[in-house]
C-alpha cells in the first residue's frame, strides 16, 4: 500500500473512531451541563481549562520527533519517555504547589482541590506520548482508535455512575484519572515497545532543538484557542463562560472528528514524501478536500444553532445559540492557515513554525483582551475579522520553506466557500418560514438538518459540476483500493 494511502487509511480510521469518542464526550458534557447550575457549569469547566494548559505543554513536541525521525531507535525513545515524564513531574508540581493556593485564594477551595485531584493526568499523559508517536509513525491509527474509543466508553461509564450516586464534579475528575490510564495501559500493549530507564546526554540536543520550540508553541496554540474562554470567564464570570463554552462545545466536536484527524496525519505523509514532490501543491489538495468536507458542517451549525441549543442544552443555554453562529465563520480562515504550522514541522522549520504560532497567539490575545469589555458577541466578530487580517504574514513565513501559490489556493477552495455559504443562506430561509410553524424543535431541526444535506451537494453539482467531480474523485482514490 502506498504512503498515500496509508495516511489516508489512517485518518480515515482515526476521524471514525474520534467520532465514537466525540460523541461520547459530548453527551457526557450535555448530561452534566443539565445537572449543573450554570454557575457550577462555568466552574468546572474554568479549572479543566487550566488543567489542559498543563497537558499540553508534556507534550513538548515529542510525538512529532518520534514520528518524523527517519528511523526507529528504541533507546532514543527510551530517552525520549524519560525526558517528557520529567516534565510532567514539574508541571504537576506547579499545579499542586503554586496552581491550587493561587486558585484557593482568588476563586473558591473546591477549585483548589480540583487542580491538585487533576494534577497525576499530566503525569499519566506523559507515559503515553512515546507510546502515541510510534503508533502514529506504524500507521496503528485503527488500532490506537480502537483502545482510545474502548477507554473513552469506560470513563464515561464511571463519569455517569458517580454522577448518578451524587458525586458531582468529582464524577468528572474520577473519570478523567481512569481514562488516562486506561489509555495508557492499552497503549503499552498495542505499541511493541518496551522502554527502559535509559537516558543519553548526547541526546538532549536534538531533544532541545526539534522540542523546545514545539513546546513553546504548543502553549501557545492553546492559548490562541482558550484565551477568547479565559477571557470571558475573568472578566465576565463563570456563567457566561459557561454560555461560551456551550457555544464551542460543537465546534470542537467537528474540529476533533475532521481537522484534528487529518491534521495528525501531515507530518507522517508529508515528511515522507520523495524528493521533487511539489508540497505547495500537495498541501493545495489538503486544504480544499478539508475545506469540502469540513466548511458544510460548520455552515450548517450556524444555521441550526438555535434549535439545536435548546434542544441539547435546555433552556438556559439559549444565549449560546448566536455565540455558536458567529464562531462558525471563523473556519473560513481557520481552514486556510490549519495546517501551515504542521507542513513546517514535517519539514523540519520547527522555528518558523514557532512564529506562525506567535502571529495567531498574539492576534488573539490582543483582539480578545481588547474586545471582552463589549461584550462576548463584539469580540467573537472581532476574532473573525482578524484571523482574516493575520493570513498574509503566515504565509509569507511559509513560502520561505514552501512554495504555495496563493490565486491558485484561493481559486481550488472558492467552490466549496460559496456553497457551504449558499447552504447556510438555504437553511436560513427555510427556518425563517418553518419556525411559525412548526412548534416542535426536534421535528424542525431534523428538517433544517436534511435541508442542508441536500442543498450542499446540490449548489455544488448545479454550479461546480467539475470541481465538485474531483473532490469526489480524490476522495475515492484516498480512500478505496483500484479494482484492477
Amino acid at each position: 500500500m502506498s504512503l498515500k494511502k496509508q495516511a489516508a487509511k489512517g485518518g480515515l480510521w482515526l476521524s471514525i473512531t474520534r467520532t465514537g469518542i466525540s460523541v461520547i464526550d459530548f453527551l457526557v458534557f450535555v448530561y452534566l451541563a443539565r445537572i449543573l447550575s450554570l454557575e457550577d457549569f462555568g466552574l468546572v469547566a474554568f479549572c479543566m481549562l487550566f488543567i489542559e494548559f498543563a497537558n499540553v505543554s508534556i507534550n513538548a513536541g515529542v510525538n512529532q520527533n518520534i514520528v518524523q525521525r527517519k528511523t526507529w531507535d528504541e533507546q532514543y525513545a527510551s530517552s525520549t519517555m524519560v525526558y517528557v515524564v520529567g516534565l510532567a513531574f514539574l508541571v504537576a508540581s506547579g499545579l499542586v504547589f503554586i496552581g491550587a493556593p493561587i486558585a484557593y485564594f482568588t476563586y473558591s477551595h473546591i477549585a483548589a482541590f480540583v487542580f491538585m485531584s487533576l494534577a497525576p493526568i499530566t503525569i499519566l499523559l506523559s507515559l503515553q506520548v512515546v507510546f502515541n508517536g510510534k503508533l502514529v509513525r506504524d500507521f496503528k491509527n485503527k488500532q490506537m482508535g480502537y483502545a482510545k474509543l474502548i477507554a473513552s466508553i469506560l470513563s464515561a461509564i464511571v463519569i455517569i455512575t458517580l454522577a448518578e450516586l451524587e458525586y458531582g464534579l468529582w464524577s468528572l475528575v474520577v473519570g478523567r484519572l481512569v481514562l488516562a490510564s486506561l489509555e495508557l495501559v492499552f497503549f503499552s500493549l498495542i505499541a511493541e515497545f518496551r522502554p527502559k530507564f535509559y537516558f543519553n546526554k548526547e541526546d538532549k540536543k536534538e531533544l532541545r532543538e526539534f522540542c523546545l520550540p514545539l513546546l513553546g508553541a504548543a502553549v501557545l496554540s492553546m492559548v490562541n484557542q482558550k484565551c477568547v474562554s479565559l477571557f470571558t470567564g475573568l472578566v465576565l464570570g463563570p456563567a457566561n463562560f459557561a454560555l461560551l463554552n456551550a457555544a464551542k462545545r460543537g465546534e470542537t466536536m467537528i474540529n476533533q472528528i475532521t481537522m484534528g484527524s487529518i491534521n495528525s496525519m501531515v507530518v507522517p505523509a508529508f515528511s515522507r514524501v520523495e524528493e521533487g514532490t511539489n508540497l505547495g501543491d500537495l498541501y493545495i489538495k489538503l486544504v480544499v478536500i478539508t475545506a469540502t468536507i469540513v466548511m458544510p458542517m460548520f455552515m450548517g451549525l450556524a444555521a441550526i444553532a438555535d434549535p439545536f441549543v435548546t434542544i441539547i442544552f435546555g433552556e438556559k443555554f439559549s444565549d449560546s445559540a448566536v455565540f455558536m453562529s458567529i464562531s462558525a465563520f471563523v473556519m473560513f480562515p481557520a481552514i486556510i492557515g490549519w495546517f501551515l504550522p504542521t507542513l513546517l514541522v514535517s519539514q523540519g522549520k520547527t522555528a518558523d513554525a514557532f512564529k506562525l504560532t506567535i502571529i495567531s497567539v498574539t492576534n488573539s490575545v490582543i483582539v480578545a483582551g481588547c474586545t471582552i469589555w463589549f461584550g462576548i458577541t463584539t469580540m467573537l466578530i472581532g476574532i473573525v475579522v482578524s484571523n482574516f487580517l493575520v493570513l498574509p504574514m503566515r504565509f509569507k513565513i511559509v513560502k520561505k520553506h514552501v512554495s504555495i501559490d496563493i490565486k491558485k489556493l484561493a481559486f481550488c477552495i472558492l467552490p466549496s466557500y460559496l456553497c457551504a455559504l449558499a447552504m447556510f443562506v438555504c437553511i436560513m430561509f427555510f427556518k425563517n418560514i418553518l419556525e411559525p410553524v412548526i412548534a416542535n424543535q426536534v421535528i424542525l431541526l431534523i428538517l433544517l438538518i436534511l435541508i442542508g444535506c441536500v442543498s450542499y451537494p446540490a449548489f455544488g453539482f448545479m454550479f461546480f459540476y467539475k470541481h465538485t467531480n474531483e473532490q469526489l474523485r480524490v476522495a475515492k482514490g484516498m480512500f478505496l483500493k483500484n479494482k484492477k
